[in-house]
């Protein structure tokens, strides 16, 4: 059982703020109406002063309320210190294969506090989950990677969607399969192009196989590559895309522990999951499947792609804040009960662009979830582990996202409708 967190310095330490997305959380931490209180850590000191120094919108008394650390992965006794001043560490350090994502973590987890990460490598996962799951048990720590757009915004939408069938039905009630279907509207920056081709040494991380990879429990679904999906949320075909592999892992994670632990919440154990990205015809799927599906071979068998890529679009930059602000991300997840005629729809919407500017609100927003809502921690989160953003304190999270991050998530019961996309009308 994780005991109450002993007093920390400081409420969140951001490690990776002077990249470009950790420039963008640096600066919601800042602005965020609670004023926590904040420090942010790289290996370079005037660097990370000069992104304090940057800040915009805050007061001088606010800029300067915000402490300074030097960390380095490759320096044990840095993070040690970091995570000892922390009640909880955001790293947006990436490729976290490359960078010290496990390390980081790792401090964290020796020191019984609370961490959250942007990664959407499953081998990084993974990896957290075989070395650090018991540890962090032991420690009373909680670890939530993935915490960003990769995989937030699907964990969620899966568990209350789910939830909605089970207050229709009632607690009992179990979920046969869910699909996601999602439009966005965003750019792409140099640390996630670096972060897919940090995977060329992890080829299994990519392939669309193994769902329950990083599951405490074994499954019944078979993964199988796929063109096109019809999505009748929005009445459009979608496609594959660069985050299915990992979210379905991510969310297989969310079951696992609540099957493990016969949590009312639950999904079920013939639970599946599906999803794909919303396309204009079933032409455009199948197209758009089939060039994010043959990345893996291109980074294994294209001389020199990767770095022809890096050089295209370097580590470090991203698209500008006002291409920033134009992007947009809407999930519907539909949920089909076992019982074969219940069906729920949740939904999930925010303006701004989802993997950078909105990014930035969820993985603070989690962060403040465990740095201030142990009242509302689910019986898994109080014991600890490497868990997931909806296993931890999932309603907290929501109320959060929707008062400060400017995130809207709903859900109803939209059992025989014949055209789904006018029932959207009712319930957005």
């Amino acid at each position: 059982m994780a005991a109450v967190q002993k007093q920390a310095e400081y409420d969140i330490v951001l490690y990776g703020a002077t990249g470009f997305t950790g420039s963008l959380v640096a600066q919601y931490l800042a602005e965020h109406p609670e004023a926590p209180k904040v420090a942010f850590a790289g290996r370079n000191a005037a660097k990370v002063r000069a992104v304090r120094e940057r800040l915009k919108n805050v007061s001088q008394e606010r800029i300067e309320s915000i402490g300074l650390l030097e960390a380095s992965a490759g320096d044990e006794a840095s993070l040690r210190r970091l995570a000892q001043s922390a009640r909880v560490v955001i790293n947006t350090v990436g490729p976290f294969s490359l960078l010290g994502g496990f390390e980081v973590a790792r401090a964290v987890a020796e020191a019984g506090g609370r961490y959250v990460d942007l990664t959407g490598e499953s081998n990084v996962y993974h990896r957290d989950v075989q070395e650090l799951h018991e540890l962090a048990q032991k420690t009373g720590a909680v670890i939530v990677p993935s915490s960003g757009f990769d995989s937030l915004p699907f964990d969620l939408s899966t568990y209350f969607a789910v939830q909605e069938v089970k207050k229709v039905l009632g607690a009992s009630a179990t979920v046969d399969r869910v699909l996601v279907g999602f439009h966005v509207e965003g750019s792409m920056s140099g640390g996630t192009l670096a972060s897919g081709i940090a995977m060329k040494d992890h080829p299994f991380a990519l392939q669309y196989s193994h769902p329950y990879w990083l599951s405490p429990v074994e499954g019944k679904q078979v993964l199988k590559p796929y063109k096109w999906r019809y999505l009748p949320q929005f009445d459009k075909h979608g496609s594959f895309s660069p985050f299915t592999a990992h979210n379905t892992r991510l969310v297989y994670r969310s079951w696992g522990l609540l099957e493990e632990a016969h949590a009312p919440q639950a999904y079920g154990g013939d639970f599946g999951y599906e999803e794909a990205e919303v396309t204009s015809s079933c032409t455009a799927a199948y197209l758009a499947s089939t060039k994010i599906q043959s990345f893996p071979w291109v980074l294994k068998y294209v001389p020199l792609f990767d770095r022809l890529a890096s050089r295209v679009l370097p580590q470090g930059t991203g698209p500008s804040l006002e291409e920033q602000e134009k992007g947009c991300a809407v999930l519907r997840t539909l949920a089909y009960a076992a019982d074969g005629k219940t069906q729920c729809l949740s939904t999930f919407s925010v303006k701004g662009d989802p993997g950078y500017l909105k990014t930035a609100a969820f993985i603070s927003e989690s962060a403040l979830t465990l740095a201030k809502e142990q009242a509302h921690f689910s019986a898994l989160a109080q014991r600890g582990g490497v868990l997931t953003p909806a296993t931890v304190a999932p309603d907290a999270l929501r109320a959060r996202l929707a008062k400060y991050g400017g995130v809207t998530i709903g859900a109803a019961d939209v059992s025989g409708a014949q055209d789904l996309t006018e029932v959207l009308r009712v319930h957005p």
